[in-house]
């Protein structure tokens, strides 16, 4: 399957859809927390796939995670059936929020 990345991308486009989603979890940003496997901060997002549409029209996504240092691979979904619930990491066990991402570096 082929997906297209529209994440930066800012405005509608010819089918009025706009380009940025509403939920920060983005490839290549770091999240401060442990590794499930040898409990060194942080994981970063390795890849971010759409799962589906919620009832409430929100996107489902899948975020794989990986550690820094070690390499183990984690991942947990937003919008878990509805806008801004996200599941557990499934190792980890914890769940990630918003307030977990690092301050992106310009």
């Amino acid at each position: 399957m082929f997906y297209n990345n529209y994440d930066d991308v800012h405005g509608e486009d010819r089918w009025g859809l706009v380009g940025q989603v509403g939920d920060p979890f983005r490839e290549e940003r770091q999240l401060d927390l442990a590794c499930a496997k040898c409990q060194q901060k942080p994981l970063v997002i390795a890849e971010r796939n759409w799962m589906a549409t919620n009832a409430d029209h929100s996107q489902r996504y899948q975020i794989v995670v990986a550690c820094l240092h070690c390499g183990a691979v984690d991942e947990f979904v937003v919008n878990a059936g509805r806008e801004g619930v996200n599941s557990a990491l499934k190792v980890g066990k914890r769940v990630p929020q918003p307030t977990d991402l690092r301050p992106q570096a310009n």
